[in-house]
Parts: C-alpha cells; sequence; structure tokens
C-alpha cells in the first residue's frame, strides 16, 4: 500500500501522483484499489518493485516466519510415461 499526497492526473492507462517532492506515474493495471480523500490525497495498492522504486524503501513480502514454514520440493529426475498413439477411424457416413 502506497500512500500518496496528490493525485494529479488520469490518462486512460495510468496515475500521475506526487510522493513528497516527487510525481510518478503508475500503470494503472499494476494499481489496486485507489482511493483520494477530499485533498486529493489517497493510497493505492501496487507491487512491491514499484514500491521500492518509488519509496526506496526494500519490501519484505513475507514474514520470517512464513519463510521457515515453507517446505522445499527437490525433484531429481521424473520420466514421464510413454503413451500409445490412439488410432482414429473415418466415418464415412460423414462424406460426401
Amino acid at each position: 500500500m502506497l500512500r500518496f499526497d496528490k493525485f494529479l492526473h488520469e490518462t486512460d492507462k495510468a496515475y500521475l501522483i506526487r510522493v513528497g517532492s516527487t510525481e510518478h506515474w503508475l500503470p494503472k493495471k499494476l494499481c489496486r484499489s485507489l482511493i483520494t480523500n477530499k485533498k486529493l490525497g489517497g493510497n493505492v495498492q501496487i507491487p512491491s518493485f514499484l514500491y521500492e522504486r518509488i519509496t526506496g524503501e526494500v519490501v519484505d513480502d513475507m514474514s520470517e516466519s512464513e519463510l521457515n514454514t515453507l517446505a522445499t520440493v527437490i525433484i531429481e529426475k521424473h520420466i514421464p510415461e510413454k503413451k500409445e498413439p490412439i488410432k482414429t477411424e473415418i466415418d464415412k457416413t460423414l462424406l460426401r
């Protein structure tokens, strides 16, 4: 969630916002839940890489406890089973 100071402009594909003293264009396809208040400030949900680019803060999407609970799966070797081709017959009643 990115909190911005001012909603400046909107085009068909992007929003222009001000965060601090800098202006940033945000692609609409990456934005969710844009909320503005009466003074045209507000917040918007954006991906973490875009948040890091704008604010300079590193975002960790998962907490350390969540990372520790992830299972590790190692696939050593996988050989798919061989399938025989399906033989099809022509239905002569469909031919003219």
